[in-house]
């Protein structure tokens, strides 16, 4: 996990000195430490699916158009994300009512247990159409999951954050995104290099699936031993839990979920566009390889990695809205020169795909403190999960599957371009009307 967790000294060098609800050294540290390898099995297990999108094409699929297959492949993808409101609501309503704790170890206990079951289901030349109804079953379970993750774990975090290191310390956490993405980027080159395309497709393909089991039981293992977070005991304590937080949320607090709907949905089609939807791309488009498409998004995401810690401390300093309208602006202007100049050749492609790459870190870097800011702390892991997934319906799902339409529909290669330029200046609008809570205190929230 490496980068993900910063040392104990790194942590509390931002924490001391603070008023913020916690500045105890060991209770950030566990914090940051649990909610960021859980944030990297959670989306190590979820990217898996997109990188081995082709292969779980041919396997759950009937032969035929190679362009169906993925269409029908993508199809479950973006069915997913649409559980994954529902998986926000279940476990944004356990986690402020019940406790972020239970919450957490739900999230990750059923995407580690579905992505495993996903490597055992047999393929369609097994079981016929049993095979991708049984797919798209775990894939909604993994939806379902994914929901309550990354909006519980950084409500934790930003619970137990000092009130001048908030974005820093979320921002480690969404290293957590990349990093657990890199992982599947890198399984999927190690199964491309160390296996033929007989083996993957047989049978090495579902090892990495496979591997998510053991990497779940562990997460559990490190949130068992977190504290929960003082800001919700103290609501509990006081008895303003509340009993039905999304009924609260849309009664006083809807403008905030649609601003986190409106920020998040160029966050989340860069992301899915760039990391997800990528690598199929140029590989459809006969600009790379399997393998070279794989080692272009590692270089990526290692990128991304990379910076996200600058822009995080940069966030605590100059505002959270700074930086919004940075990457939302960035998106729009480098969107179709990105498109356009990946056909040209290899080099040309790697280096469109890390550009966007950093775009995407200057938001993960800022956009979770900015979520979890706008909401008090009795609806905060509710109304978190609910804005980033309803985004996620209209941004994330559906986005590998358009484009994969649109691109023949309309004859331009560079047709994506159109959809991240649209989603970026609609996030522009919702930063540009968002609360500016950078280094203010949430307690009395």
């Amino acid at each position: 996990m490496g980068s993900t967790v910063p040392t104990a000294n790194s942590i509390t060098g931002a924490a001391e000195g603070e008023s913020g609800p916690v500045a105890d050294r060991r209770r950030i540290r566990r914090a940051v430490i649990a909610s960021g390898f859980g944030t990297v099995v959670e989306y190590f297990d979820f990217s898996l699916y997109a990188f081995f999108a082709t292969t779980i094409a041919d396997t759950f699929f009937p032969a035929g158009s190679r362009t169906t297959a993925l269409l029908y492949t993508f199809g479950i993808f973006g069915a997913s994300f649409v559980m994954r409101p529902l998986g926000g609501i279940l476990l944004g309503h356990i986690g402020d009512k019940i406790g972020r704790r239970p919450a957490l170890g739900l999230s990750v206990g059923g995407m580690a247990l579905a992505s495993a079951l996903i490597g055992c289901v047999p393929s369609y030349a097994e079981v016929g159409m049993a095979a991708p109804l049984l797919l798209l079953c775990l894939r909604c379970v993994q939806g379902l999951s994914a929901g309550g993750e990354i909006g519980g774990a950084q409500a934790y975090v930003i619970e137990v954050a000092p009130d001048r290191a908030r974005g820093y310390l979320t921002g480690l956490v969404s290293m957590g995104v990349l990093v657990g993405t890199l992982f599947g980027a890198l399984s999927s080159v190690f199964m491309h290099t160390v296996f033929d395309a007989r083996a993957l497709a047989a049978w090495a393909w579902r090892l990495p699936f496979l591997i998510s089991l053991p990497l779940g039981i562990v997460t559990l293992v490190l949130r068992s031993r977190m504290e929960e977070s003082q800001a919700f005991t103290r609501i509990e304590e006081s008895g303003a839990v509340e009993r039905m937080p999304v009924m609260t949320i849309l009664r006083d607090n809807l403008r905030e979920v649609l601003i986190v709907c409106g920020v998040s949905s160029g966050n989340l089609m860069l992301f899915y566009m760039t990391l997800a939807y990528m690598p199929t791309y140029l590989q459809r488009e006969h600009l790379m390889s399997g393998t070279a498409a794989a080692w272009s998004t590692a270089m990526t995401l290692l990128g991304g990695m990379l910076t996200i810690p600058l822009w995080a401390r940069l966030s605590d300093r100059l505002g959270r809205r700074p930086l919004l309208l940075i990457a939302s602006f960035g998106t729009a202007l480098a969107a179709y020169p990105a498109f356009l100049v990946m056909p040209w050749s290899v080099t040309t492609a790697a280096i469109a795909q890390i550009a966007l790459g950093q775009l995407e870190a200057i938001w993960l870097s800022v956009a979770y403190a900015t979520y979890c800011e706008q909401f008090p702390t009795r609806v905060r892991s509710s109304g978190v999960s609910l804005g980033c997934n309803l985004s996620s319906i209209i941004a994330a799902g559906p986005a590998p599957y358009v484009a994969t339409w649109l691109i023949p529909a309309i004859g331009r290669v560079h047709a994506p371009a159109l959809m991240l330029i649209v989603f970026a200046l609609i996030s522009a609008a919702a930063a540009w009307v968002s609360r500016e809570t950078a280094g203010q205190s949430l307690q009395g929230e």
